[in-house]
């Protein structure tokens, strides 16, 4: 279950997270001091433990994300390389508006001057 498994990127992507978990609490608590107020230490300690756990939780789930598309960007390689190509005897019909332009699309806006 554990396999495959990169915690060095999904720490990283973690500690991102978390770092901007703490620079709001930070910007309410200065921009709005009676409902975000961090004066005490025990608001500060909380919201601290608060982020360790966060932490750990976000790099699980980063972890578990990334292997899946990994597996994902993986499997859709096999099946790509999987599929038979072209023959290389066969080319396909020349049409007759290879190289024209689109005879399906206006040109007056071209035309127009600005």
């Amino acid at each position: 279950m554990f396999e495959g498994l990169n915690w060095k990127a999904a720490a990283r992507r973690s500690a991102i997270v978390i770092g901007i978990y703490i620079a709001l609490f930070y910007f309410l608590s200065v921009a709005f001091p009676k409902t975000f107020g961090l004066g005490d230490s025990g608001q500060v300690t909380s919201l601290l433990i608060n982020a360790v756990i966060f932490f750990f939780v976000f790099t699980f789930v980063y972890a578990f994300v990334e292997r899946n598309k990994q597996r994902r960007m993986e499997q859709l390689k096999k099946k790509q390389s999987d599929k038979p190509g072209r023959p290389e005897g066969e080319s396909e019909a020349p049409s007759a508006l290879r190289g024209r332009p689109n005879p399906n699309t206006s040109r007056r806006k071209t035309r127009r001057k600005r």
